[in-house]
């Protein structure tokens, strides 16, 4: 008896063993920062009139996720600049990730949260944003590609009956720590 348990106690193990090999680790937790690029898209719509423009967007991002399972939470801090002239300036953005893992290198995720913009060099545009993205992680360094509108306060600011609204193609690369 005391043999059979030796041999199914060495059994077990060799089938445990590559199992346990065999976990994923994920590197989808801790701090990121990196550089982000995209598409930039402007418009301002007044008396069923839309005035638009588009540029280049450039700037950094920075944030920090947690991982519980195959959920991410996260949150993201931005600043952009943007190639659309007439007055548009710094956009800075604070929010909220939420993500899936699919595996230990790929994540799709959910983002929103407060966003401004300078506008006119002396006023400011608060407003939301919302996105949603995939990330892909290169051991210890990510790149992203994401969708995101923002819609701001223009009618508080610069008159009744206007309303604002920015869509942003974007890619992103940094590290992760």
């Amino acid at each position: 008896m005391k043999r059979f348990s030796i041999a199914l106690a060495l059994g077990v193990s060799l089938f445990a063993v590559p199992a346990a090999a065999q976990e994923e680790t994920s590197d989808n937790g801790g701090f990121a920062v990196g550089v982000v690029l995209g598409f930039d898209a402007i418009g301002v719509e007044a008396n069923n009139r839309t005035e638009s423009d588009s540029g280049v967007v450039t700037g950094l991002t920075a944030g920090y996720d947690i991982v519980s399972g195959k959920g991410i939470i996260g949150v993201e801090a931005e600043v952009t600049d943007t190639s659309i002239g007439d007055g548009v300036g710094m956009d800075g953005y604070l929010g909220l990730r939420l993500g899936y893992e699919m595996d230990s290198n790929d994540v799709i995720y959910l983002k929103g949260g407060y966003t401004c913009i300078e506008v006119d060099e002396d006023e400011e545009l608060e407003g939301i944003r919302a996105g949603a993205g995939f990330e892909h992680n290169f051991g210890g360094f990510f790149g992203r590609v994401e969708y995101r509108y923002s819609n701001y306060n223009v009618s508080d600011v610069l008159g009744e009956g206007l309303n604002g609204n920015r869509h942003q193609v974007m890619i992103a690369a940094g590290a992760k720590f």
